[in-house]
């Protein structure tokens, strides 16, 4: 991958293949991902995308969805770079949300110091106060919802979703009703407000799924991990 040794400290973790190793040992619990599609919701530059993409095999794939343009030049080079699970990765430039169009964005552009990942849609219950992104550019991106990218036929409905989307995940489940509703996904995301975590363990529950901490003792007072699974009653 193209990183900068010396940015942020995850990025060593990255280097290792250890970064995040909680999700894909929670994953293991729910049987083989060969084959599987898998949704990467919040892509970054997309070191999920690819290990997720060395899971499904030659016959899964995944869709990487990244709005944010400085990490989708990044995520690109580094789905060239390693051709053969790139060939497994279909890039969707776009956040997934609760409408059709286009939305306000605000994004850092250095992605090399770990910033350019606090990129979030301007509605967003993002983990950090305001002040925070004194820094970020306001723009708009391309948005979408998950139901009508399936129900379209422009992307095959998923197994797995990882969500990571800074304060926007209700957005994105709000967007993918149907989809959730069909096809019952197993869901890993990283919640990061605490009312936010309300909202989507009422979305959620709702569909008749249920919820767990993942990598609890390393939880934030603002942020967490959850995986959901499909339990119906």
């Amino acid at each position: 991958m193209y990183l900068d040794q010396h940015g942020s400290p995850a990025w060593s973790e990255m280097i290792d293949g250890a970064y995040d190793q909680f999700i894909y040992d929670a994953l293991r619990h729910y049987g083989d991902l060969q084959g599987k599609t898998i949704w990467d919701v919040g892509a970054h530059f997309g070191y999920h995308s690819l290990a997720f993409a060395s899971l499904v095999g030659a016959s899964g794939q995944v869709i990487a969805f990244e709005p944010n343009p400085c990490n989708v030049e990044r995520l690109e080079k580094n789905i060239v770079r390693n051709e053969k699970l790139g060939k497994r990765i279909a890039l969707m430039a776009c956040a997934l949300a609760d409408s059709d169009g286009e939305a306000a964005f605000s994004l850092s552009e250095n992605v090399d110091n770990g910033s350019s990942s606090g990129s979030h849609l301007a509605h967003a219950l993002t983990p950090e106060i305001k002040e925070h992104y004194w820094s970020f550019a306001a723009r708009k991106v391309p948005t979408a919802r998950a139901d009508t990218l399936v129900a379209q036929g422009k992307v095959a409905p998923p197994q797995v979703m990882k969500i990571d989307v800074e304060g926007a995940e209700s957005m994105v489940l709000l967007g993918s009703h149907e989809v959730l509703r069909q096809y019952h996904p197993i869901i890993v995301a990283e919640i990061h407000n605490v009312l936010m975590m309300y909202h989507v363990q009422k979305l959620l529950t709702a569909l008749q799924y249920d919820l767990i901490v993942l990598d609890e003792q390393h939880a934030l007072p603002s942020r967490c991990f959850v995986l959901a699974f499909y339990s119906p009653k």
